[in-house]
């Protein structure tokens, strides 16, 4: 019973932390603006996460729990079919549900700190090394890829969505935003055709 309330507790102080940062941006959410969002004493918090640094770590696993929860459409349409339709696979990727889900800039703040944190580093490494495997296990079960090297597929879908969503986060017209999404789902279908498997 007390790790029930030990893990509840720590996942809320993580996503009280989550979403303070949204609003204030996560280099002014202090552990105490953390303990007042949520009622609890600083300690309280501090008890759970010794230092910030720790907090951040699991911030970052929270955000890659976020991450792929984009998946489950593909994997779902996988459980009925070996097949995961090449517009439901895109549409996914490039999806605004990738905005429901997290917040860029809490993203890209915990990201600029794995310049000067090795720590962070590791764990955004592991955060993209998971993200890999997770599109790879879905391409692996698509009878259309079979015998394809998937992984270097995975890696390099990876680097098109990743670079994508970089630079479409400084476009505010939807209009113009809709237009390089078009060009960089054109960029995956593109490499999907490369690999599927020609049937006769």
């Amino acid at each position: 019973m007390g790790i029930k309330i030990s893990e509840s507790r720590k996942r809320e102080i993580i996503q009280g932390f989550y979403q303070l940062s949204k609003v204030n941006g996560l280099e002014n959410t202090s552990i105490a603006k953390i303990g007042k969002h949520l009622g609890m004493p600083p300690s309280l918090v501090m008890h759970y996460f010794p230092t910030r640094e720790i907090l951040i770590s699991n911030l970052i696993s929270y955000i890659l729990q976020q991450m792929l929860l984009i998946y489950q459409p593909m994997l779902k349409e996988l459980e009925i079919q070996n097949y995961a339709d090449p517009h439901t696979f895109v549409n996914r990727l490039f999806s605004r549900d990738w905005n429901l889900l997290l917040d860029d800039g809490v993203f890209y703040s915990c990201y600029s700190l794995i310049f000067r944190n090795k720590r962070i580093k590791d764990e955004y490494r592991v955060l993209h090394e998971k993200l890999r495997e997770y599109l790879k296990d879905i391409l692996d079960r698509d009878e259309n890829l079979i015998g394809k090297d998937t992984e270097l597929l995975s890696e390099q879908i990876f680097v098109v969505v990743e670079g994508a969503y970089y630079y479409l986060s400084m476009f505010d017209d939807p209009e113009v935003y809709e237009q390089k999404v078009t060009i960089f789902k054109n960029q995956v279908y593109d490499l999907l055709r490369k690999y599927e498997v020609q049937h006769l």
